[in-house]
């Protein structure tokens, strides 16, 4: 692509965003696409799946194409058309992506407004906290969000809360699923202000294996499930930091996660069946984790390096 056509499409995904997101937040509607910085971020969950967030930085050391590809994505942007060497993560303007801001929506992150006028995260925290510690990220990086909910029409944070929780855009429990009150939530994104719960993280390796996500799925997929698997099964017995004892963990997990015969979910109101649950195991799927190139090899490699 010459400079010219690149400077033009640059041009055009401009002036094209401008008239898509909402630049103030007193103005701000439902429905907005907003740019956010991750700083002003309120988390709505108390921990994540470090070992999912570990596959993406490290993904990111060996792959910077597939960095640049992710943030487009993030912006509702597609994904990645060209970009060079001077390239920078933060800086949008050096590269270029498929489409303009917001326009593919339904793979961008989600928030809420809240009272006290905070941006609430209710999607998005295992990619924004990669976004805060991968390289050319941090507190100051920004991205564009879907203004999901306002709830600055209730009259106090209590309201917002309980309004919160009614729509099931919080997740209230802790590593043992016990029941936590909002005030024991992480105050902003990083990756060491959540707790690593690694079921989570587990479901996550574990999709096209046993599971995968639904055509709709539910806020906090992953950690119905995580909540469902835990008193049934005992992730402590493997050894994560090895491709061998992740696999075995999967392996081993799958057939549990096949038997679950539910219509409440980890208190999700919704089946087994409906939340993704496959008719068997794929091993197909299952085999291409020990590939060089899979999110495990990836995980681990990078988990070696901490």
């Amino acid at each position: 692509m010459n400079c010219l056509n690149k400077s033009l499409i640059a041009l055009t995904t401009l002036i094209g965003a401008t008239s898509v997101w909402a630049q103030d937040l007193t103005s701000v509607k439902e429905g907005d696409v907003y740019q956010v910085t991750l700083s002003e971020l309120k988390p709505t969950q108390p921990s994540v799946g470090y070992d999912q967030i570990y596959y993406k930085l490290g993904r990111y050391q060996h792959d910077v194409k597939k960095q640049f590809d992710e943030i487009c994505e993030a912006n509702g942007q597609k994904g990645l058309s060209s970009f060079d060497e001077k390239s920078v993560p933060s800086k949008p303007e050096s590269f270029v992506c498929e489409q303009g801001i917001g326009e593919k929506r339904k793979d961008m992150k989600t928030i809420v407004l809240a009272p006290n006028n905070e941006i609430y995260l209710t999607d998005g925290h295992h990619t924004f906290n990669t976004f805060w510690h991968m390289s050319g990220g941090g507190s100051d990086f920004k991205v564009h969000v879907i203004v999901d909910k306002d709830y600055r029409h209730l009259e106090n944070m209590q309201a917002f809360w309980a309004e919160l929780e009614a729509d099931k855009n919080a997740w209230l429990y802790d590593l043992n699923n016990k029941a936590i009150i909002h005030d024991e939530l992480p105050q902003q994104m990083g990756i060491s202000n959540f707790a690593n719960d690694p079921y989570r993280a587990l479901m996550y390796y574990s999709r096209d294996v046993s599971w995968n996500k639904p055509k709709q799925p539910v806020p906090f997929l992953e950690f119905y499930w995580a909540k469902e698997l835990k008193p049934v099964f005992d992730l402590n017995q493997y050894d994560l930091a090895t491709e061998q004892g992740y696999m075995k963990a999967v392996k081993e997990a799958g057939d549990v996660i096949l038997s679950l015969d539910t219509e409440n979910l980890g208190g999700s109101g919704l089946s087994a069946k409906a939340m993704g649950q496959f008719d068997s195991f794929d091993e197909k799927s299952f085999q291409k984790m020990t590939r060089k190139t899979s999110k495990l090899n990836y995980m681990l490699g990078y988990k070696k390096g901490l």
